[in-house]
């Protein structure tokens, strides 16, 4: 399977620096611009910011303080069609599975796999295009 290079935006939000820097050289390396958030409010904040050009968001569900559900409301409450890949440690928990069923448009397993990673987020932007914006 080829990955799919991009150009486009995609935000990563994960406390664990070390997961939240793999998926950004991961990302950065298939060409796509990474900004990243290690918590809750913060990732809120940085979608605010940039919710024109962020394509999609990988949004860890385990964050301290303002938890990934939350934080998955508040960006939707930003921008309804905004797209978010949930991505968890644990194989598809409730709280994924809840998200699913709330519009997050696919799940992503942690620890990332290049593979996994960057072919989710490609075949989101793909499915996107000529929806978004």
């Amino acid at each position: 399977m080829e990955l799919r290079k991009g150009t486009e935006t995609i935000l990563i939000v994960d406390d664990e620096e070390m997961i939240k820097d793999l998926a950004r050289d991961i990302l950065a390396r298939y060409g796509y611009t990474v900004l990243t958030a290690g918590g809750g409010e913060e990732a809120v904040d940085v979608f605010r910011q940039h919710k024109k050009e962020i394509a999609v968001v990988v949004l860890d569900i385990v964050l301290p303080g303002v938890d990934g559900r939350e934080v998955f409301r508040r960006i939707r409450e930003l921008d309804p069609e905004a797209q978010v890949i949930i991505a968890s440690g644990y194989n598809q928990e409730r709280d994924a599975n809840d998200l699913l069923r709330e519009g997050a448009v696919r799940f992503v397993q942690k620890p990332y796999r290049i593979a996994s990673l960057v072919g989710t987020v490609g075949e989101v932007i793909e499915k996107g295009k000529g929806f978004r914006r």
